[in-house]
């Protein structure tokens, strides 16, 4: 079985739903960006996701890891939002491992305290030891029949940004060790802040 036929299928979950559920309330609520700091000109999909491939030929591999944009292009403005889906590719052994990464405008209604209160309610925690506020879902070991695979999933807001990470073994728990979790979190920080330059 070719795994790309497949790979609607694999998105589905509760990190990408989450990204996506954000994404859309941004859209839909005709909520704007924090205008304080606005966006930078220039900033396709393609220039915030293409460099997190290098975290996952390297810091985390995924086995012939391939990059797609989730209902967009490469060449799409990222100024309402953007979801990046990476997968393996061809026939391997091991895990079944993916990813996304989102990012989003703030919204203008958003205070500085929303992001932490909504994370909180979905069971996130504050990762220590990052420069900036970065925020993880830890689900790496299953744990029974409710939780089907391992994820681990980060949030950071860097105005006028709201970014996120999943990594995922979707069989079975995510072999991923503190330090790679860590090194994640602080790509995610990276190219989060570079959007504002």
């Amino acid at each position: 079985m070719n795994i790309r036929n497949h790979l609607p299928q694999r998105l589905i979950r509760p990190g990408i739903l989450v990204s996506a559920l954000l994404i859309i309330a941004a859209a839909t609520t005709g909520c704007g960006s924090d205008h304080s700091q606005p966006a930078k000109a220039g900033h396709t999909a393609q220039s915030f996701c293409a460099p997190f491939l290098d975290y996952f030929h390297s810091g985390f591999p995924i086995d012939g890891v391939a990059l797609s944009y989730v209902g967009g292009a490469a060449d799409q403005s990222i100024d309402t939002g953007v979801t990046c889906a990476f997968s393996q590719t061809g026939a391997h052994s091991g895990p079944s491992l993916s990813a996304s990464v989102t990012v989003r405008p703030t919204k203008s209604d958003e205070d500085q305290n929303g992001l932490q209160v909504e994370l909180k309610q979905m069971n996130y925690v504050l990762l220590p030891g990052h420069a900036k506020e970065i925020w993880i879902k830890d689900s790496r070991v299953k744990n029974g029949p409710d939780q089907t695979k391992g994820t681990v999933e980060l949030a950071t807001r860097i105005d006028p940004w709201v970014s996120g990470m999943d990594i995922v073994n979707n069989n079975d728990t995510l072999a991923i060790t503190d330090a790679q979790v860590g090194a994640a979190a602080d790509v995610l920080i990276q190219r989060t802040e570079a959007l504002r330059q």
